[in-house]
């Protein structure tokens, strides 16, 4: 394998990893999406039963509603001073990649022991020029 083929095949390979990742990333915001939209419509459903029946039971709607909408108020409160470690440090760590990375790290270290073992096939290219281009293309796969 020389190293023109072997650039190309890391750019090939670093094309099909970022379209798994987008793809995989899009599925799972359409898919956390139609859960939000079910889940608001429940909401939104239950909290006018509940502020109906509060109000039936107290003889007043506005108040059963009133009574309603503070506890709808009280669970986005708690939910607003929870998102750092709720949302935010998941997502992180979710759309970090860190798995796929150490698999990209993997199979360069493979891809690098094969050029080794043909060292005849590097067209000339010193193994510091190949090393620059495996450090580069390191760096843009992180992106």
């Amino acid at each position: 394998m020389n190293t023109k083929s072997y650039v190309d095949l890391r750019i090939e390979q670093l094309k099909l990893k970022g379209s798994d990742s987008a793809s995989k990333v899009l599925a799972a915001v359409l898919a956390w999406m139609l859960i939000i939209a079910v889940a608001l419509l429940l909401l939104t459903v239950l909290a006018f039963a509940g502020s109906l029946l509060l109000g039936k039971v107290l003889d007043n709607y506005a108040l059963g509603a009133f009574i309603v909408c503070g506890a709808l108020l009280l669970v986005l409160l708690v939910l607003w001073l929870c998102r750092k470690k709720m949302f935010r440090d998941e997502l992180a760590h979710n759309l970090s990649g860190k798995k796929d990375y150490e698999d990209l790290v993997r199979s360069e270290e493979l891809v690098e022991a094969r050029l080794e073992d043909n060292s005849t096939d590097y067209l000339g290219w010193s193994s510091v020029g190949l090393r620059a281009v495996r450090i580069l293309l390191r760096v843009l796969s992180r992106k």
